[in-house]
């Protein structure tokens, strides 16, 4: 009852608002990429019939090459689809979207962590912001991240196909598949067990003598894995420089949460964000207007301004507050020698 009498928070409403925004950006940037693939000639070298010699796919820095041959239009194509599919199942988990914005709307903004889709946006923004503000440090005192360069077309394949190959490679593989080892080891349920190569949190949902361990081996893995994902960056020759090697560490980290709480949908539709959305107004004004797609216009700026301020700055201070909170009850807990109340959100389905 209480819940029902809270009265609606402006700007608690104003900021669900911008997150329905984005969530339609998104799904805005598959109908504009996918015109920039098939209806325009993006690339002087390629079209969308173009067939690749092979799919690569790793397992952290090993590299395998698929045997697959498909054309650029055929991956792109089974990938947006595959991407649609995880963009609406991320938006019906643990009571919707709508509930989930709702709740926030009406100053419970933990509600809003309670969806996978609304959680992932948020820590989206926060974490690019985090990522953009690491970068300008680094680049005052002279480390540069570079820049990726090529053709059009295959770039924005790539960036189509990298949420998938590299969030199974250093989140499912680096994550999943070794904590499935060690709960099997101590004798965790099998379903248990292959519930957490999905959604790593599942280790801990029932308690055992072993799930304060399970959490210490997710979190350690998580710190892996992320400093691999950056050093794969710097040394994949694609124009990185050393400065990336933090900066895709730092995005590895939120990837690797988002996997180990909401599940391997969440750190893709990040990934794919990051990668393809934020890039597909601009790769459509390329090929329809010619403005290339690394310069500052309306086609990138509107979703940098979206993600990195509107949603990525209260996301930032509320995170760092959430970060704050959880480190004040920890020291408190270490002198009164209770358990510290970590301020989590619940877990979803």
């Amino acid at each position: 009852m209480e819940q029902e009498r809270r009265r609606w928070n402006l700007p608690a409403v104003l900021y669900s608002a911008v997150i329905v925004f984005t969530i339609f950006m998104l799904l805005a940037s598959i109908p504009f990429g996918t015109y920039a693939v098939f209806y325009t000639r993006l690339s002087t070298i390629y079209s969308w019939q173009t067939k690749i010699a092979s799919v690569p796919f790793y397992i952290g820095l090993l590299t395998i090459r698929l045997p697959l041959s498909p054309s650029y239009g055929e991956l792109f194509g089974v990938l947006t689809g595959a991407i649609v599919v995880l963009l609406a199942f991320a938006a019906i988990q643990r009571g919707g979207l709508l509930r989930a914005l709702k709740g926030s709307s009406k100053g419970d903004f933990s509600a809003i962590f309670r969806n996978s889709l609304s959680s992932t946006v948020v820590i989206l923004g926060a974490t690019l912001l985090a990522t953009v503000m690491l970068g300008a440090i680094q680049s005052s005192v002279g480390i540069q991240a570079g820049g990726i360069s090529g053709d059009p077309l295959d770039l924005l394949v790539s960036f189509t196909l990298a949420p998938f190959i590299e969030e199974i490679g250093y989140r499912f593989f680096l994550i999943g598949v070794p904590l499935f080892a060690l709960m099997l080891v101590t004798g965790s349920p099998m379903k248990q067990s292959a519930r957490s190569l999905w959604r790593p949190s599942a280790a801990w949902e029932q308690e055992t003598s072993f799930s304060d361990s399970h959490k210490l081996v997710v979190y350690l893995l998580i710190a892996v894995s992320s400093v691999l994902f950056g050093l794969a960056h710097y040394l994949s020759g694609a124009g990185w420089q050393v400065g990336k090697i933090s900066e895709a560490a730092l995005d590895g980290f939120a990837l690797g949460y988002l996997y180990a709480r909401y599940g391997l949908h969440s750190s893709i539709i990040f990934h794919w964000a990051v990668d393809y959305a934020s890039n597909a107004f601009a790769f459509y004004g390329q090929a329809v207007y010619d403005i290339p797609w690394t310069s500052n216009s309306v086609f990138s700026v509107v979703p940098t301004v979206d993600i990195l301020v509107l949603v990525g700055v209260p996301g930032f201070f509320y995170l760092t507050y959430r970060f704050i909170m959880w480190w004040v009850n920890s020291r408190k807990a270490l002198k009164t020698d209770e358990p510290a109340a970590i301020p989590t959100t619940p877990q979803p389905a």
